[in-house]
């Protein structure tokens, strides 16, 4: 009987490690794509980069410009996030489409790009369009958007100030060619289609955005609307206008500053920008 009682003991001690060593693996959490690759979304191929670990951050640049635009953030802001810097759509090195532009339709391509990361939400800092494609993402996903800055941006057509509107009017691809620059051509995976590009970025101009007050009034992210007190692009009291129709909005004018701050007084625009964020 005592002799039972033993193998019986050995045999549960056996059993017991047999469970133990079947029991399922712990999951692994895959590691962030760090880099700068190109991937197919819906009717354009999107070029982009990701740097740093942490919270979700994404750049969005202005008006053609590309990632590039954000040299004197990406080093500072990818210390403490997972900072991805996408081109926007016919814009830098991602392609255009035969699609009407829209900023609705380049914050869905945002949108679709976090999904494709496995984002379920981020900080969104833009400057000018990429404000303004910031704004609509607050507005029609506010779950993915954690807390907004929008520097430079507008809410209609008649935030831009009178002599941006005539220089939109009148550019003419020679005009775009020479502000861009030689670099930027370049990198274009599509050059040949910059008439159509130019087109397509004065009618947006010239037509949107177009926020209403209902839209602007659900935004329920923290949200830090930025100017420069030298702005050439939007009128500075429409930044004010932005601020009263967003709740919880918090605007913060940089003296001695332009629409290009960005660039040219990155010091301060950062430490503004980092301070907002870290607050949220």
């Amino acid at each position: 009987m005592v002799r039972y009682l033993f193998l019986s003991s050995i045999l549960l001690v056996i059993l017991t490690s047999c469970q133990t060593t079947n029991s399922p693996a712990p999951k692994i959490t895959p590691t962030p794509f760090i880099g700068s690759t190109k991937v197919e979304l819906g009717d354009i191929t999107m070029y982009f980069e990701a740097h740093g670990a942490g919270e979700p951050l994404i750049l969005l640049h202005g008006g053609f410009g590309s990632a590039d635009v954000w040299n004197n953030q990406i080093p500072i802001f990818s210390e403490k996030y997972y900072v991805v810097a996408p081109d926007s759509r016919s814009q830098g090195r991602t392609t255009d489409s035969d699609a009407p532009l829209s900023y609705h339709l380049m914050a869905e391509d945002i949108i679709h790009l976090m999904d494709y990361l496995g984002i379920k939400s981020a900080y969104i800092v833009g400057w000018s369009d990429g404000g303004i494609i910031g704004i609509d993402m607050a507005i029609h996903h506010p779950e993915r958007v954690k807390a907004l800055v929008a520097f430079g941006a507008n809410i209609n057509p008649q935030g831009y100030q009178d002599s941006f509107l005539e220089y939109v009017r009148n550019a003419t691809v020679e005009d775009i060619k020479l502000m861009v620059g030689s670099k930027y051509l370049e990198m274009m995976p599509n050059p040949e289609r910059l008439p159509i590009i130019l087109e397509k970025i004065k009618t947006l101009y010239l037509t949107e955005p177009n926020f209403t007050p209902a839209e602007l009034a659900t935004i329920k992210a923290p949200t830090l609307i930025l100017d420069g007190q030298d702005e050439t692009v939007i009128r500075t009291d429409h930044a004010q206008e932005i601020e009263n129709s967003i709740p919880n909005a918090k605007l913060i004018i940089l003296p001695n500053a332009g629409h290009d701050a960005v660039i040219e007084n990155s010091e301060v625009w950062n430490t503004v920008v980092l301070d907002f964020l870290a607050t949220q």
